[in-house]
């Protein structure tokens, strides 16, 4: 059974058909040709349509009301029971009647779903049409005016029909402004008050001249004047989104009072899903055993995935629920990012404080439970903060019940959400810039870059390392080579005697014999690399319990796959018997033989001179060869050393690169949160923000200076900052923050180079502080790598001008900076009390109207004592907080629409009537 079943409370979109004929109108097909239509085909013709509300407007006459209903009720009725009819989908009606007026005019005036045939009748008579029921034959008696004012006092809406076609009160002459009809006639029938509407067929015809003030006050509707389900206007050809809490004449006047763009919206004004839901919604918020909250019974808050509004005067439980949710979704971190002090994370503080006794302070008691439930795109999650820090902080829904969910991460990637009370914003234009930092980089998915960063990082501090070790290492290079000096000296004293000949070609067959005995090894060593391989190439067996009998195909593939791979194994295996052999027959060929037989000959002809030596008295008989081995070491060890001397070399060159692309990652990081910045506040006329590379606060630059060079107090000033007066006037953090964008990298090299090179650094108290920071052979590679952070420079516009938000006041700065911060995001936003400390002005312009492009692709839950944000905010759904009883309480939720809930919103917020008189001023006594 299709349905248009909406699972969120508050308001929503139902698409409504303004203008519908049925054979009651003797000018429809089914009339003029006695075509039979039964009240149950006309319904389902609609219902097939996804018509959600349909208006029965007949030509004079509302013969077939009560036959619709009637059909509609029994349909319903047997849809209840678990039979619904083929093709059913639930449906209002709104009885009315197209009247034909006085001038030509024709008129519609749309009851309430509750009325009935009689009611059409007695509007009839009242506005004194006697022509033939379902016709246009004869004209009202009563003026057009009056015709208007009767169907407004009969509790209908009038609305003209087709306002800008042929018996349009609104159309022009062909080709001008000018009203086709008496002028006169046109405005006094549309000034009446109580008229919210006209049905316009084509949005590019042209609105009267003479009424060109009036026409922002009149929402403009469609319907599809169907008279035949066959011709170019069936049902769903053209109709009105509208929205309303539910489907009465109420929920559409206040929706008309609202107009297009806020309440009504054309199915020809292009593609519109009024369906889409964000990605992230929150849609309950649970709150058991607080101190002053759901204590005793759960306090619970639905949502929509709009604009949720929660009022009530001060000391209802407001403030509650989003200090609630800070700590459900794991949040507080934000406040504490702000810095010691800051108001707003004293409050919370003091909030999330457990009280044991009468006296304690806190709201919170050891057994309080707050839960959130959290959709995300199909999957339904729900987040657990208990007091006594026990079981489950994420469970997932399944099969209608909740459990457990297989991860019990509690991160902002996985639950999105913005919270900003008025002070954190204000907090955040001034002492709290890098956590409004933080929050850009998250919403331009800055971390991939900062990961980039910090692993360029991570690689340069390795390669520094690696230079210190080969430092270490070529520290020894002059004196081998001064060995290496001494011993060949000596060896070229011994080679001038007589034995000279046989020392060289001992000397020369040692050198073979080395270099012959590395080949044999270095084949032996292959050999048993390539035995080894086969005990390397082995594929894990396969459970069988993952495998049918089905699947015979996979398991044949696999068992040719281990055929293949035993093969290659075997042969592998017979590779490395043949190179073993192959060895072993190397050292049988007649050269390796005839060879070896040469040094044996020069290894016996050393020995017999040594013994010669050792006759003649020589006292270190082994000297040449003790010194020939010797020097080979040398050489060896000189060989490796200039290698490394080489690789410095390289390194060197890599630590340079590696310096211009750490400077490189952390330009793009400056220049993609400055992009993105300007891409949220393109055409913003409140604030502009710049990323400052480096920053440009001194005290700033100064801590993390002392950070970085581990001196806390504040030792160093005239070296790191000076002050006159309270005011930065020297030092390194002076000239950092003081040094234009151009000259920022030059003065950040020039302050680095005073850290590296601590024995030309002035000032002997921090010169000998440095001398000993170097004692730490990476506290250099720290000073190279470190860049300050970027800063913000907040600029607001007053008075055509713009100004440092420094200058600004606390409602000045928070007006800006909640400009910017609605500008951007997708994720659900919470606000509390975003309107403290701004004007009527700023209220209306700047919060109400981003509530409304923001409520459009992201879910807002807005506390609020300003009734302008709710009412004018358009809020989907309100809840009306109460204090009793020692507990705050819900004491109404629903739509504006619902009479109960704006007479709370009256009572609870201070001017409340004006606020609903300045948007739905027609509506009498209603409010």
């Amino acid at each position: 059974m299709p349905s248009n079943r909406w699972p969120y409370p508050g308001s929503r979109w139902w698409k409504f058909d303004f203008h519908t004929h049925t054979p009651a109108s003797r000018d429809t097909p089914w009339h003029m040709h006695g075509l039979t239509l039964s009240p149950k085909d006309w319904l389902l013709r609609y219902m097939a349509a996804e018509i959600d509300c349909v208006a029965v407007t007949d030509h004079n006459s509302g013969d077939w009301i009560d036959a619709l209903k009637t059909a509609y009720t029994e349909m319903k009725m047997t849809a209840d029971l678990g039979l619904p009819p083929d093709g059913f989908r639930e449906m209002t009606l709104f009885p009315g009647v197209e009247i034909s007026a006085q001038g030509g005019v024709h008129l519609l005036a749309l009851f309430g779903p509750e009325a009935t045939t009689s009611h059409i009748d007695t509007l009839l008579g009242r506005a004194g049409y006697a022509g033939t029921k379902g016709d246009s034959d004869a004209e009202t008696s009563q003026s057009l005016q009056n015709v208007v004012q009767a169907v407004l006092d009969s509790g209908a809406i009038p609305i003209p029909a087709h306002a800008d076609r042929p018996k349009g009160l609104l159309r022009v002459n062909l080709g001008t402004r000018e009203c086709a009809l008496s002028a006169h006639m046109v405005k006094q029938a549309m000034v009446v008050e109580g008229l919210l509407a006209v049905e316009w067929c084509d949005l590019s015809s042209p609105w009267p001249q003479v009424l060109e003030s009036e026409a922002i006050r009149f929402a403009r509707v469609q319907g599809s004047d169907c008279h035949t389900f066959t011709g170019s206007n069936p049902p769903g050809s053209s109709y009105t989104w509208v929205k309303m809490a539910s489907p009465t004449l109420e929920g559409l006047r206040l929706a008309l009072l609202d107009g297009n763009g806020i309440s009504i919206r054309r199915s020809d004004e292009g593609a519109f899903d009024p369906f889409r839901v964000p990605v992230h919604v929150i849609t309950a918020i649970e709150i058991e055993n607080a101190r002053y909250m759901g204590n005793g019974q759960v306090a619970r808050l639905d949502c929509s995935p709009f604009f949720n509004a929660v009022v009530g005067g001060r000391g209802t439980g407001k403030s509650t629920v989003v200090h609630a949710l800070r700590l459900a979704a794991r949040r507080d971190q934000e406040l504490v990012a702000l810095g010691q002090g800051n108001e707003p994370g004293a409050q919370f503080e003091a909030f999330r404080k457990t009280a044991n006794g009468r006296d304690d302070k806190g709201a919170l008691r050891s057994n309080t439970v707050i839960r959130v439930e959290w959709q995300h795109e199909d999957t339904q999650l729900r987040l657990i903060w208990q007091a006594d820090g026990q079981g489950t902080a994420v469970d997932e829904r399944r099969d209608g019940q909740w459990h457990a969910s297989p991860s019990q991460s509690v991160n902002a990637a996985r639950f999105p959400l913005r919270i900003f009370s008025q002070g954190q914003i204000a907090a955040l234009a001034g002492s709290g810039r890098q956590t409004l930092l933080s929050i850009i980089d998250e919403a331009a998915n800055v971390e991939p870059m900062n990961l980039a960063f910090a692993e360029a990082k991570r690689t340069f501090f390795t390669q520094r390392s690696r230079l210190r070790e080969l430092d270490g290492k070529l520290a020894g290079q002059a004196e081998v080579e001064r060995k290496l000096d001494e011993t060949s000296a000596k060896l070229a004293t011994l080679s001038q005697a007589d034995h000279a000949a046989v020392l060289r070609a001992y000397a020369q067959a040692q050198h073979q014999a080395r270099d012959v005995k590395a080949t044999l090894e270095q084949l032996k060593i292959g050999a048993a690399r390539i035995a080894e391989l086969p005990d390397q190439i082995v594929l894990d067996d396969w459970s069988s319990q993952h495998f049918m009998e089905q699947d015979a195909d996979v398991l044949a593939w696999r068992r040719d796959v281990d055929l293949q791979i035993e093969q290659i194994r075997i042969g592998l295996l017979k590779q490395a018997a043949k190179l073993n052999g192959f060895i072993e027959s190397l050292q049988s060929d007649a050269r390796y033989v005839q060879w070896r037989a040469r040094a044996q000959a020069t290894q016996q002809a050393h020995a017999t001179l040594q013994q010669q030596l050792t006759q003649q008295g020589v006292s270190d008989p082994q000297a040449f060869a003790r010194l020939t081995q010797e020097r080979q070491q040398l050489e060896a060890q000189l060989k490796a050393l200039r290698q490394m001397q080489g690789d410095r070399q390289t390194l060197l060159q890599q630590i340079e690169t590696q310096k211009v692309l750490l400077m490189q990652k952390h330009q793009a990081i400056t220049q993609t949160r400055q992009a993105f910045i300007q891409q949220a506040l393109s055409g913003n006329p409140y604030v502009r923000i710049a990323v400052v590379p480096f920053g440009f606060d001194a005290r700033q630059i100064e801590r993390e200076l002392r950070e970085l060079i581990d001196v806390t107090d504040d030792r160093f000033a005239d070296d790191i900052l000076m002050a006159e007066d309270g005011e930065p006037s020297g030092g390194m953090a002076f000239d950092l923050a003081r040094a234009d964008e151009t000259a920022k990298a030059a003065a950040l090299d020039a302050a680095k180079q005073r850290l590296v090179d601590a024995d030309a650094t002035p000032g002997g108290r921090f010169r000998n502080y440095l001398q000993r920071r170097h004692e730490k052979p990476e506290f250099v590679d720290h000073v190279l790598a470190w860049f300050p952070k970027d800063d913000l420079r907040i600029e607001y516009q007053r008075d055509g001008r713009w100004m440092s938000i420094s200058q600004g006041s606390q409602g000045q700065r928070s007006a800006a900076l909640l400009a910017f911060l609605l500008a951007f995001g997708e994720e659900p936003i919470v606000l509390d009390q975003p309107e403290d400390d701004l004007d009527n002005h700023l209220i209306y312009e700047l919060i109400v109207q981003q509530i409304r492009e923001n409520k459009l692709r992201r879910q807002l839950i807005v506390v609020t004592h300003n009734p302008n944000v709710v009412v004018n905010g358009d809020a989907e759904l309100v809840h009306v907080m109460e204090f009793g009883g020692g507990q705050c309480h819900i004491q109404q939720s629903g739509a504006l629409q619902e009479n109960m809930v704006r007479r709370e919103v009256c009572r609870v917020m201070e001017g409340g009537h004006r606020a609903f008189a300045l948007r739905w001023k027609r509506l009498g006594t209603e409010i």
